[in-house]
């Protein structure tokens, strides 16, 4: 039987994570529900790394034409999709409020603050008002490897290389309710998930 695009991308990259030396450390358990931040260069073992949760987790995913495969292939590994952006752009206010009725459900959101375009590693305020208004917090999460390949797209996109050490760290929760401002949140987590990204590198 032919598999499609998207079934065969998936197996593809569950094989590719099998071969890797992967250290998990969790400075705290997944939390329901949560905001879970990554930026979108760091983002291609972590759907498989927590497949077992994909099932409370929905992703957001850009409404660009390049979302679409990344939208069923993350799909096919279990977890549920929005489609569109927090901001005020093409799908933005349905995306935000549909993720902020999952949140309200107990469930889990996932999203790339610094995507779908960049700049790199910059925090943008979408996660950060989520967070707010659902009261959810934050929780950061990141990996490095010890050999791997950096794309020369805008975020860097990082490949392990196959049988490399992999560190995956799920860092500690940022709680809205210790902030004064959404600008005060937004520099702190983007300080903290940096930080985290540069753990997560020390080989």
């Amino acid at each position: 039987m032919k598999l499609g695009k998207e079934k065969l991308l998936a197996n593809l990259l569950s094989l590719w994570v099998k071969t890797l030396r992967i250290e998990l450390i969790l400075e705290s358990e997944p939390l329901f529900p949560s905001v879970a931040v990554f930026w979108h260069g760091r983002m291609l073992i972590l759907p498989v790394v927590f497949k077992d949760v994909a099932d409370r987790v929905s992703v957001l995913i850009s409404n660009h034409r390049d979302g679409e495969l990344a939208a069923k292939v993350i799909r096919e590994l279990g977890f549920k999709v929005v489609r569109g952006s927090t901001g005020r752009g093409k799908g933005g206010s349905s995306a935000f409020l549909k993720m902020l009725s999952l949140l309200e459900k107990g469930e889990s959101v996932a999203i790339t603050p610094d995507g779908p375009r960049g700049p790199r590693e910059v925090m943008k305020e979408g996660a950060i008002k989520l967070s707010r208004k659902s009261g959810a917090p934050l929780l950061p999460i990141t990996f490095g490897c010890s050999r791997g390949y950096k794309l020369s797209s805008w975020d860097r996109f990082l490949i392990p290389a196959p049988f490399s050490k992999c560190r995956v760290i799920v860092g500690r929760p940022i709680y809205p309710q210790d902030f004064e401002s959404d600008e005060e949140m937004k520099s702190y987590a983007e300080k903290s998930l940096k930080e985290l990204t540069l753990r997560a590198e020390r080989f």
